[in-house]
């Protein structure tokens, strides 16, 4: 999640970390470790995080009526640990957000 989140000059860290890549050859460990796929039992649950936390608002947790309006509008009924496991990942996602925030803050200031 931390390779989606942008860095001071607006690009992504996975955007520095390729490029890394490109002009040196050398592969970071964490371009390495989001290459690998997801296994196929949560996939699903994947697709499912990313569908929802892109129709939110930039600092906001996804809301429990955004995941069910979610399942009405796709005929889903996700069990309560997947709802559980969404909101954690959401949970992930703000705080690393966050933390993102704070180091862009701090060099600004710096």
């Amino acid at each position: 999640m931390q390779l989606g989140v942008s860095q001071g000059d607006g690009a992504t860290l996975r955007t520095h970390l390729e490029r890394l890549r490109a002009s040196t050859g050398r592969v970071d460990a964490r371009l390495r470790d989001a290459a690998q796929p997801l296994p196929a039992a949560v996939a699903p649950l994947w697709d499912v995080f990313v569908a929802l936390s892109a129709t939110r608002s930039a600092e906001a947790g996804i809301a429990c009526t955004e995941i069910e309006a979610w399942q009405r509008l796709h005929g889903v009924r996700l069990s309560p640990w997947e709802v559980e496991t969404i909101m954690a990942m959401d949970r992930t996602a703000l705080d690393a957000a966050a933390v993102a925030r704070q180091n862009k803050t701090q060099e600004r200031n710096a």
